[in-house]
């Protein structure tokens, strides 16, 4: 919303405001500008006056963030905008009207082609939006980026990103920098390094593409809903230049970054204010829930390295916010993911299980699997649609450090569940044998030789039950073709958590001998042949009690140091 302020599920601000302005005087004769402008002043004025009261509001010592004379809150929990009154809807249908016909009269007036927009998107006729955008005469950019705005509100965002790119490519380079300009949405490390890269740039252009692409929030989806946002606020920006606005005192640099920042209210209402003045606070209500914008800046930066706290929806300090009309839920998936080497590629592979989670659609959900180097501004992707509630997909990409995405979302009720984060192969330098991931599979009779053959087995959760069987598959790459001796050893290290330190302790465990004839040391032999050696081992993890572990592989073979490759698992319980 926004109150002189400003707080959020439907986002809020408020903003105190008082007083009252006179309407214009019509003249004998006026242009189709100053009739519509006479029409749009009076509206808001109307507007103002009819809010409906809603007992609501922050005094400045409790806003989330002071902006000028606005003071922003954020908070899902406030109660919603209430109902705009019909008279309202009434006085905004014939400013429609009029607007209607003054675009026809002057198509090629740029104030007018906004605010019909702008009030069509307002009064929920999208549709209406983008034919009155289309039928805009004005020159240059300003008819396209009032199609990528009425797009973008539709949902359609390829056709909005598409139409967006052709309006900047059309700008000046100082226009260009200004529409670009990601100041507003990072923190401020990041922000002086940003400075830093000279306007228009090949590499300021470059980091902005990629931040756009990080942001997103289905890396699987056509189009950047994200960026196409951030230009629909720009647009809005254009709307409001010399038009009335709900608030008083006119559009402000205070409230250009508070839109640029947290969007533009959808609703507003009037709050409680100071009774010994007769002034009162207007209340703006921005979507909710609103999702922090762009990840912070060490994540923009290294994003291989971050797990998937780092990409939490709400992290603070949130410098702006975006409120997807397509993920009204956003959560965790449940999930389980190992990366396996190809020559140059790696192969990735994901289970997940969606069964558990009620905010899902029962029968139409789609899932996906997005992984990206980091320098890409695109991700190698595989799209399930129907999906089932639980499965594993796999994925190609180039091997070496990769982010994550994986996806499952319910379009028809708006719900997302989402696991990203940043992955690498086991660490090993300067070795002649490496290791791929662990993969847990639930154990099916036969040993695994080969990734498809675990892939239909693999757990779909890192929770199992201490009396389950746990099967454990992994790959050594680099093992002389003609075989050599390997010392394989399996153990559970439990996390311990003491005084800000992890600490792990090491439990044997019972090993089942039916792998290999060894139990939790194996004196092994390469694979002959090849120099990719596949393994799988069964744990019997009956003796563990409740808690959260690592399962810890170590190899060694001749004239290296011993590598490594771990995989947390938590047991549950029988």
């Amino acid at each position: 919303m926004l109150s002189l302020a400003g707080f959020a599920p439907v986002g809020r601000a408020q903003i105190v405001r008082g007083g009252s302005s006179a309407p214009a005087t019509p003249a004998d004769t006026v242009s189709p500008f100053e009739l519509g402008r006479r029409a749009q002043r009076d509206f808001e004025l109307f507007r103002r006056l009819h809010l409906p009261y809603q007992s609501t509001g922050r005094s400045p010592s409790q806003c989330d963030e002071r902006v000028g004379r606005f003071c922003y809150w954020y908070d899902e929990r406030a109660p919603a905008a209430p109902p705009e009154p019909g008279d309202i809807t009434a006085k905004r249908n014939v400013l429609i009207a009029l607007l209607d016909s003054l675009g026809h009269i002057a198509p090629d007036e740029r104030w007018i082609v906004a605010q019909r927009v702008r009030y069509l998107v307002e009064a929920d006729r999208g549709r209406d939006a983008l034919t009155a955008a289309t039928e805009c005469k004005v020159g240059g950019w300003y008819c396209d980026i009032m199609i990528g705005f009425a797009q973008h509100m539709l949902g359609n965002y390829t056709a909005a990103d598409s139409v967006y790119e052709v309006a900047i490519a059309k700008m000046l380079v100082r226009d260009r920098c200004v529409w670009r300009d990601l100041g507003y949405l990072i923190d401020e490390d990041t922000r002086q390094s940003y400075r830093r890269l000279p306007c228009a740039s090949k590499e300021r252009i470059a980091y902005e593409d990629r931040v756009w692409f990080l942001s997103k929030v289905l890396y699987s989806t056509e189009g950047n809903d994200s960026r196409t946002e951030w230009y629909a606020r720009m647009t809005y920006v254009e709307m409001m230049r010399d038009a009335a606005g709900v608030y008083q005192f006119g559009f402000d640099d205070d409230e250009r970054e508070l839109l640029l920042r947290f969007g533009w209210p959808r609703a507003w209402a009037r709050g409680r204010g100071d009774p010994r003045t007769g002034e009162y606070n207007t209340v703006g209500h921005e979507p909710s829930p609103a999702y922090r914008f762009i990840p912070p800046g060490y994540v923009l930066n290294n994003p291989t390295i971050t797990d998937s706290t780092d990409w939490a929806v709400q992290l603070p300090p949130v410098v702006g916010r975006y409120s997807p009309p397509y993920a009204k839920s956003l959560k965790p998936l449940v999930h389980q993911k190992a990366m396996f080497r190809r020559g140059d590629s790696a192969l990735v592979v994901m289970a997940y299980d969606a069964r558990n989670m009620p905010e899902l659609d029962s029968t139409a959900i789609t899932a996906a699997l997005v992984v990206s180097p980091t320098s890409a501004v695109h991700g190698f992707r595989v799209v399930h649609k129907k999906a089932p509630r639980n499965d594993v997909i796999t994925v190609k990409a180039p091997w070496g450090p990769l982010i994550m995405s994986a996806e499952v979302w319910s379009p028809a009720r708006s719900a997302v569940r989402r696991a990203r984060y940043g992955m690498a192969p086991p660490f090993a330098v300067g070795t002649r044998v490496t290791l791929s991931d662990l993969l847990f599979y639930e154990p099916y009779g036969d040993f695994p030789t080969t990734v498809e053959e675990v892939v239909p087995h693999a757990l779909s959760t890192e929770k199992v039950r201490a009396g389950d069987k746990l099967g454990v598959y992994w790959e050594a790459y680099g093992t002389e073709p003609t075989g050599e001796p390997m010392k394989v050893s399996l153990t559970v290290v439990r996390e311990v958590e003491e005084s800000g330190f992890l600490r792990r302790q090491a439990k044997t465990l019972r090993v089942v001998t039916e792998a290999t004839p060894v139990s939790i040391t194996v004196q092994d032999m390469s694979a002959r042949g090849s120099s990719t050696s596949p393994r799988a081992l069964q744990l019997d993890i009956s003796t563990l009690s409740k808690g959260a572990y690592v399962v810890q592989l170590e190899i060694e073979v001749a004239g290296q140091y011993v590598v490594r490759a771990d995989h947390r698992i938590e047991i549950i319980g029988r």
